[in-house]
């Protein structure tokens, strides 16, 4: 299975509550990408993961909450205290960037800020541009991922949180 298959996934299994109530041992993670359907999936496909993959039952994750632009997910990150972030980069259109306090804040500017106000916070960046790797790196991101990858790839990226 990989990235590419979870709006199947979501469909045929509904949304997923991702909600484990506040175990000190799960993974908290906050979702971030301006498409509600893929929100839903990857909700879905690591509520599904959790279950299914035994060796990684001991940190259950535990979704948080969504954003779906660079300053709700700041927003959300102060708010919610997640130790990941799955974030999307939003296209190279400049529309879709969103002002923040009188200047820019892509995707790149909330990595920046989520790791110069919560270090801990781990980064993991789902994008379909693979020429975004070196400037999501530099930007403090601690995983970079193309959506095609496999979905343990992407629990690879998420786990390291709960050591």
């Amino acid at each position: 299975m990989n990235i590419g298959t979870i709006t199947q996934m979501s469909q045929s299994a509904g949304k997923a509550t991702g909600n484990l109530g506040n175990s000190p041992a799960s993974i908290r993670l906050l979702i971030a990408d301006d498409q509600p359907r893929v929100r839903q999936s990857l909700e879905a496909l690591l509520t599904a993961l959790r279950w299914s993959t035994p060796s990684r039952t001991q940190f259950p994750i535990e979704i948080v909450g969504e954003a779906d632009d660079g300053q709700q997910v700041v927003a959300q990150v102060q708010a919610l205290h997640p130790d990941v972030v799955v974030l999307d980069l939003p296209t190279h259109d400049s529309a879709d960037r969103v002002v923040l306090a009188g200047s820019r804040l892509d995707g790149l500017a909330a990595i920046r800020t989520i790791k110069r106000r919560w270090p801990h916070v781990r980064v993991v960046v789902l994008t379909m541009y693979a020429t975004d790797r070196a400037a999501v790196l530099l930007a403090g991101a601690d995983a970079f991922l193309l959506k095609g990858c496999p979905t343990s790839e992407l629990l690879d990226a998420v786990m390291p949180a709960a050591h």
